[in-house]
Formats: C-alpha cells, sequence, structure tokens
C-alpha cells in the first residue's frame, strides 16, 4: 500500500501532466480555410450575342434551376432588344396599337421555348449555389419561329376559305375568332424581323392587317330584325336594347339580316301565369337557332302586371346567362 507521501506526488504529476497537454492544445491555432477562387467567368460580363449565337447565365441551388434561370436571362435581353426595336418602328406605331403590341410582345417573348441550347460553362460556387452559362444557336432559333408563323398563317387561310357559303353568323364569329388569332402573330413577326434583316416584315403586317379589316367589314355588315307576335312586345324590345347595347346594328328591315321571331303564348293555371315564350332564329330561309323559353309569373289578376313582370326577369336572365343561352343564338360577344 502506497503512503501518503507518495499518493501526494502522483496525484501532482498527473495534475502537471493534464495541465502541460491543456496548455498544448490550447496553444494551437486552427487551421485557416482558403478562400474558393471563382472561375473569372461567373462575374465577367457575358459574351455579347452575335449573328450566329445568343447566350444567357444563371446561379441557382442546382445545375437544373441554374440552366432554367440562364434561358430566361436570355429570353428577358431578346424581349427587350425587341422592344426597343418596336418603339423605334414608327411605321409600325402608325398601324397598330402601341400600348397592345407592346404588351403581346411581353407575353409572346415569356412563351418562346429555346430547345437547342449547350450549357458552355458551369460551376458548383458553393453547396447551395450552382452557375451556368448557356448558349443557343439563333439561326435554329429563328427557323423553328419562321415554321410556327408559317403553319399558323395557313392556318387561318383554311378557316377563312373554309366560310363559303356559311350563314352570318357564322361568318362574323369565325372571321372575328380568326382576326383575334392574326393579332396574335404580332409580337412573333416583330421577333423574327429582329434577329432577321432580310425577314419581309411588312408582307407580314399587311397579312395581320387584312384578317382585322375582313372582320370589321363582315362586323358592319352583321345586322339583326327582332320581331314577334302582341304578346312578344315587351321581350321583342328587351332583345333589341341588348343588342344596340352592345353595339350590333338592330334593322327595322328583314332584308339582309338575321331574323328573331318571337311567338309568345300564355296560360293561367291558378294563380300562377305561365308564359311560353318561342324564339326562332334565321338566316335567310335557313333556321341557324332558337330556343322555348317558360316564364312564370304570379297571376294578381292583371296580365298587364304578368308581362311586365316577365319582361324584368327576361332582362336580368340575358344579363346573367348571356343571351345566347337564353335565346338559342350564337354570337361571339366581346
Amino acid at each position: 500500500m502506497l503512503s501518503k507521501s507518495k499518493l501526494f506526488k502522483l496525484y501532482l504529476i498527473l495534475i502537471t501532466t493534464v495541465l502541460i497537454f491543456s496548455g498544448c492544445g490550447g496553444s494551437s491555432a486552427a487551421p485557416v480555410a482558403k478562400p474558393k477562387v471563382l472561375p473569372a467567368w461567373i462575374n465577367a460580363p457575358l459574351p455579347s450575342d452575335n449573328n450566329q449565337f445568343m447566350y444567357g447565365m444563371g446561379i441557382e441551388s442546382d445545375r437544373e434551376s441554374a440552366i432554367k434561370a440562364a434561358l430566361s436571362d436570355m429570353i428577358a435581353k431578346l424581349g427587350t432588344t425587341i422592344e426597343s426595336s418596336y418603339e423605334s418602328n414608327q411605321e409600325v406605331q402608325g398601324s397598330f396599337s402601341k400600348s397592345t403590341i407592346k404588351n403581346q410582345i411581353k407575353s409572346a417573348v415569356s412563351k418562346v421555348k429555346i430547345n437547342n441550347y449547350n450549357v458552355i460553362k458551369s460551376h458548383k460556387v458553393s453547396y447551395r449555389e450552382f452557375a451556368v452559362m448557356i448558349e443557343t444557336d439563333k439561326q435554329k432559333l429563328l427557323k423553328g419561329l419562321k415554321e410556327n408563323l408559317e403553319i399558323q398563317k395557313k392556318s387561318i387561310v383554311q378557316k377563312y376559305n373554309s366560310l363559303n357559303g356559311r350563314d352570318s353568323l357564322s361568318k362574323y364569329n369565325t372571321k372575328k375568332e380568326l382576326s383575334a388569332e392574326a393579332s396574335t402573330l404580332l409580337p412573333v413577326i416583330f421577333i423574327i424581323s429582329d434577329l432577321d434583316s432580310s425577314f419581309d416584315k411588312k408582307k407580314n403586317l399587311s397579312f395581320v392587317s387584312k384578317k382585322q379589316k375582313e372582320f370589321l367589314a363582315e362586323s358592319k355588315k352583321l345586322r339583326f330584325f327582332v320581331s314577334g307576335n302582341s304578346k312578344s312586345s315587351k321581350f321583342v324590345q328587351n332583345i333589341k336594347n341588348y343588342l344596340a347595347q352592345n353595339n350590333y346594328k338592330v334593322s327595322s328591315s328583314k332584308t339582309n339580316s338575321v331574323q328573331i321571331k318571337i311567338n309568345t303564348t300564355d296560360r293561367v293555371n291558378r294563380n300562377i301565369a305561365v308564359l311560353n315564350m318561342n324564339v326562332s332564329v334565321f338566316d335567310k330561309s335557313q333556321r341557324i337557332g332558337g330556343k322555348s323559353v317558360i316564364l312564370k309569373e304570379r297571376y294578381n289578376g292583371s296580365m298587364a302586371s304578368v308581362y311586365k313582370n316577365a319582361s324584368i326577369h327576361l332582362k336580368q336572365d340575358i344579363k346573367s346567362q348571356g343571351i345566347n343561352e337564353v335565346i338559342g343564338i350564337n354570337l361571339k360577344i366581346d
């Protein structure tokens, strides 16, 4: 068994050893991590777009997201360039609405799909950042845009040519649709003309303008003649008012008009009046629409009051449901 003096010496030796090792550990400096050197291209300006290539760059949390950001960057630059080009084109501003086309350009450019791109540089900046630079072949992008434009124009022409022999409402509706469809080509035309100076912009703008004028001419020809039997007078006036308020021509002549004929009958069942409003729509001798409408009103001894209330309710139905649903007509309303 160790004596007290020996135990004390061992204790001192142990304490000294602990202090020596703890002192050595505290005095050693932690190694300093060297900062990562980023590739020069990340902070440098992007290469300028040229006749062959367009460039984009993005930094996101992963490679895929960085590529999407780079594509968005490329498309945003394209939109800015095209808007600037449009601003300086006085001829175009004189022919079409400036603010409308600028909004259409933004919308159209945002929908441009760039599929033929290459990732030319990439670097993992940190565990949560990835940088990429991409390039796309301008001529391939241009070719795709031109092909799509021609396909859309061909489709418009085919739909227009199919209207021979159709009724007035079909012609009006289709030409209205084609005019709107042609208008959506405007920003695409500006995009292509900005990328290709040899592109015949004037010819393509004339195509759009022609379809718009064709619809305007059709809308001037469209007119309605609304008539009915003696019990239908208030309903006739409801329909005339609706058409006039929506800028459709109401004619006093059947000639060259779409005819809306209303025949109303009624019956009283105890204290309820039931009105049957039968609507027929004709273009020349061709029936193109119509509907049988049942209106029920409380009968208090006065048919005049019944028809007055039924007229109010018909007006409300036309406003809430639309005239197409209420009287069985097919008319494209703005």
